[in-house]
């Protein structure tokens, strides 16, 4: 049994360094050769350029240069991580808070239906609730909407300023969190102020203080969940169990795309608790399982209550699988009008719907099967359309319907549509490079020493990669993953400043 442990451990651990390796090195080659990009007409229309390669590698020798010149000056060893980390806040809120006033961005197409789902809810009315309506096909909806209600009764009906600057509070909590993980689990002053000065760069995160949806809040708490199962199972302290069980339960129960990292805690308890020997991490899977199932049932429990109406289990997943294998104007497997489509040619039957998507994925999947270079090139292009916009869709979110409630500065709307837009694409296409090449260095160097808390955000990303060449495709999706990406960058480029170290000592 001892034998058996240590080789599952070891196994474990193996494929989770060598799968996020492949991918890592997939992802920076082709962000190295090309970008995936919009138009500026919005239409969330995929296009692909070929990048220009000497650019790339001038902009990584000043990086480089600047981390060297840092290093040499002792700059990340005697920099405070608390100062560079409250700078970083500031700066994060700052800048979202500044973007949410000055975008004038009105919420539009699905916030907008979650936004008046809440408004009508607080008032009595639950039209939403009845057959063939928004929230009989997106039940998932119901945590989220349930959030907004409680904002909208103590702040006012479509008070959206609140909860931008819940956004901005949610936005600095992401990255205080990645900044505490990265500490705690490298334990390395030079490694985490890498991270913290790599967190200023990652521009397209702070745009999303506008976005009224659930991944704004689910994210920070999903990333909260995983900071308390590492501590739980360093500390053994119930404090922490309780906060991993928690927060957990209130992200899937708003955004259940959280799933993946409740999937990845449970695995990270598991393979902690035997590697330890000591299995109260048990309890914490059980407690975290226990809040996410009566977090969910407990906000559609009282929704049924007071509506009147049963809140079924909305349209099949497999309709999002099959629209997944399926082109569109956007680009491979990503939104094309397939999901509501088959659900009103069924009737609005979910039963019926589910069995004509399963009907979908057989032949695709015979397609595919006859088709192998077609299948290759499909999910090439789908995992590039969403992995290597380096914008993640940050700035087509607040203005691809043209929605704002006032007039836009010359700066913003350039920013849009303007000689703006392209720096900042620039800007973000040579940091997407340079973080994901640091990545793919970064397992690649440290391959043989990773510690399981050290490969928890890579087990996360894994999960996410995978889950996303299955499911509906779309570029937002990635951002919550991609910021996962900063700690193992910041460690590639300090395990490459040992190295060029080495060599200058001989």
């Amino acid at each position: 049994l001892e034998k058996l442990r240590k080789i599952l451990l070891k196994w474990s651990s193996g494929s989770i360094v060598y799968l996020s390796l492949i991918i890592y090195a997939f992802l920076s080659t082709v962000s190295f050769l090309s970008t995936a990009y919009f138009e500026m007409d919005y239409l969330e229309t995929t296009y692909y350029k070929r990048d220009f390669i000497p650019l790339h590698l001038l902009v990584l020798f000043i990086f480089l240069f600047v981390l060297w010149w840092i290093e040499k000056k002792k700059g990340l060893e005697n920099i405070s991580s608390k100062k560079l980390c409250l700078l970083l806040l500031c700066y994060a809120a700052l800048f979202s808070g500044i973007w949410s006033v000055v975008s004038h961005a009105v919420p539009t197409a699905d916030q907008a239906k979650v936004a008046d789902c809440a408004a009508d809810f607080m008032r009595g009315e639950y039209y939403y609730f009845s057959p063939g309506k928004y929230m009989q096909i997106y039940p998932m909806q119901t945590g989220y909407v349930a959030f907004l209600e409680i904002l909208f009764r103590v702040f006012g009906r479509f008070s959206y300023s609140v909860v931008e600057i819940l956004n901005v509070c949610f936005i600095c909590l992401e990255f205080y969190l990645i900044y505490k993980i990265t500490d705690l689990v490298f334990k390395n002053r030079k490694v985490t102020n890498l991270a913290l000065f790599l967190l200023f760069g990652c521009m397209p995160y702070l745009f999303y203080a506008t976005f009224i949806y659930g991944e704004m809040v689910g994210a920070p708490l999903a990333l909260a969940s995983v900071y308390g199962a590492i501590r739980f199972m360093e500390e053994r302290k119930l404090v922490f169990g309780a906060m991993t069980a928690l927060c957990l339960g209130a992200a899937v129960t708003i955004k259940q795309n959280f799933l993946i990292t409740a999937i990845a805690v449970a695995l990270y308890l598991l393979l902690k608790g035997l590697e330890q020997k000591k299995y109260t991490c048990l309890f914490v899977i059980a407690a975290s399982i226990l809040c996410m199932v009566s977090f969910d049932t407990g906000v559609k429990k009282q929704y049924e209550l007071r509506s009147g109406y049963e809140i079924g289990s909305g349209v099949s997943p497999l309709l999002h699988i099959a629209m997944g294998m399926q082109e569109g104007e956007m680009a491979e497997g990503w939104y094309n009008g397939y999901i509501l489509g088959t659900f009103w040619d069924c009737g609005e039957d979910m039963e019926k719907s589910a069995e004509k998507a399963a009907e979908d994925i057989h032949r695709s999947l015979n397609y595919f099967v006859d088709n192998p270079a077609y299948a290759a090139e499909f999910y090439y292009k789908k995992i590039v359309s969403q992995w290597n916009n380096p914008l993640y869709e940050c700035l087509w979110i607040s203005h691809f319907e043209n929605a704002h409630d006032g007039p836009l500065p010359s700066v913003v709307q350039s920013l849009y549509v303007g000689k703006l837009h392209w720096i900042f694409l620039g800007f973000a296409n040579e940091y997407h490079w340079i973080l994901f090449a640091g990545a793919c260095m970064g397992l690649w160097l440290y391959r043989k020493k990773y510690t399981l808390e050290q490969l928890f955000l890579a087990l996360i990303i894994l999960g996410g990669f995978f889950f996303h060449i299955i499911w509906e495709a779309k570029s937002r999706y990635i951002l919550p993953y991609f910021v996962l990406f900063i700690p193992y960058a910041a460690l590639g480029y300090q395990q490459f400043l040992l190295y060029l170290n080495r060599i200058k000592e001989g």
